[in-house]
């Protein structure tokens, strides 16, 4: 299992602004977006929901000034920057970390997908989870052998299409039609405290989950395997673009939550937009959404699975792994509780540890300190002991304090032989 020399990609290197658009959306809106903002909006409120889902927005948005600023351009045809920039600049320990952490952070996509498509079996489907889930993962299987790029791509442009006719369109004619200023008062006399801004975690939840996300983005095997396909001229409009679109979804899809949330009391944050469904028109609405949520997590599954196939030369490995980890995964999802909070803060200490790591190694040409690889463990060891302490946010703040100042001495001392390289 190595990274290869050369790519697969060039032949279709030539994607324009809004193809680019197009896919880097469909792999960012997955059930992730779907079904955590409620989490995050009950935990925090109002503020927290609408700053959570506009996290990766705002990432879209650093990237492309991070790029502007790198020699990108020049080497994009070849494979996927962050891989060549790995090839280039790590060896040793530092690459068998990094390499390992590459392959951690699908894990974090794949449950998240499962609990989503638990949630739908349980409220939608009304069937036992596990069949659920082995009938969903023999049809991946079945469609990662099956699609061709190009199918995943028409795919992807459906799904988006369907996505901003329900997150768009439907708040504002419902809004029009009731007025908001009912909306806002229902919200008031049920909800009052998720209007409530004086919780002290609150702007810590809002930096935390801001650098993670970040970092999330800028080590995410998916959007580079995506950002190659996209014309090198048209890299950094398209992810300007993906990041005001997609800060744009978010308020309509917080405005669907409004809605949800007006008429009353609710029992499990993941029925709120079913809620709205209903309270709309039942039928169609209820199966569009279900269409669309499929959609998201498998656009977002058959990318992560394509990205994860660049780690190996030939197919048959590539799929001893693939079986292997939706077994394994299958076998934990069903033996353990899992939420979708859980999983976020759990991989949130892998991303904001790995995020000044990574600006160094992908927008510098300074050289990677051998001793960085035992930084980054550290730094992530250290977090989660202060987060069984106290909790996940201080924990999370801590790896990145930390990760910091490793990296910075560890730059420091790069006069010394102590360089990779």
């Amino acid at each position: 299992m190595y990274f290869k020399k050369l790519s697969l990609l060039v032949p279709l290197a030539s994607l324009s602004t809004t193809a680019g658009v197009i896919i880097l959306l469909a792999r960012w809106i997955s059930g992730n977006f779907l079904l955590s903002s409620p989490s995050a909006l009950i935990s925090y409120g109002f503020m927290a929901g609408i700053c959570y889902t506009l996290a990766t927005a705002i990432s879209f948005i650093v990237l492309g000034s991070f790029l502007n600023k790198s020699g990108y351009s020049q080497s994009q045809h070849q494979q996927s920057f962050l891989m060549m920039k790995m090839q280039d600049k790590l060896s040793g320990m530092n690459l068998k970390v990094v390499r390992l952490f590459y392959l951690l952070t699908g894990i974090e996509i794949w449950l998240i997908q499962f609990i989503s498509i638990s949630v739908l079996s349980t409220i939608m489907f009304n069937i036992p989870v596990p069949i659920t889930l082995a009938m969903f993962l023999i049809g991946m299987l079945l469609l990662d052998r099956l699609m061709s790029l190009k199918g995943i791509l028409w795919l992807d442009t459906l799904f988006i299409i369907m996505l901003f006719s329900l997150l768009i369109f439907i708040p504002i004619f419902y809004f029009v039609q009731n007025g908001a200023s009912t909306v806002y008062e229902g919200i008031r006399l049920y909800h009052p405290y998720l209007f409530y801004f004086k919780n002290s975690e609150i702007l810590l939840f809002y930096v935390v989950i801001q650098l993670a996300i970040l970092g999330q983005v800028l080590f995410d095997k998916s959007t580079w395997y995506l950002i190659a396909f996209i014309k090198p001229k048209k890299v950094r409009r398209s992810l300007f673009s993906s990041g005001v679109v997609l800060a744009l979804l978010t308020l309509s899809f917080t405005a669907i939550l409004m809605i949800a949330l007006y008429s009353g009391s609710y029992g499990q944050f993941q029925i709120l937009v079913l809620t709205f469904l209903y309270e709309v028109q039942p039928g169609l609405l209820t199966f569009a959404f279900l269409v669309i949520t499929l959609l998201a997590i498998v656009t977002t599954l058959l990318v992560e699975m394509r990205a994860t196939k660049r780690f190996f030369t030939t197919r048959r490995p590539y799929y001893y792994y693939l079986i292997g980890l939706m077994l394994l995964l299958f076998s934990l999802f069903i033996s353990i509780k899992i939420t979708i909070l859980g999983v976020i803060y759990s991989f949130a200490f892998i991303h904001i540890t790995m995020l000044p790591f990574i600006i160094i190694l992908l927008f510098t040409k300074r050289t990677i300190h051998k001793h960085s690889w035992l930084a980054i463990l550290l730094s992530i060891m250290i977090g989660i002991i202060v987060g069984l302490y106290f909790s996940a946010l201080y924990g999370l703040a801590v790896s990145f304090i930390i990760s910091c100042i490793y990296q910075f001495m560890l730059q420091q001392a790069r006069r010394f032989p102590s360089a990779d390289g």
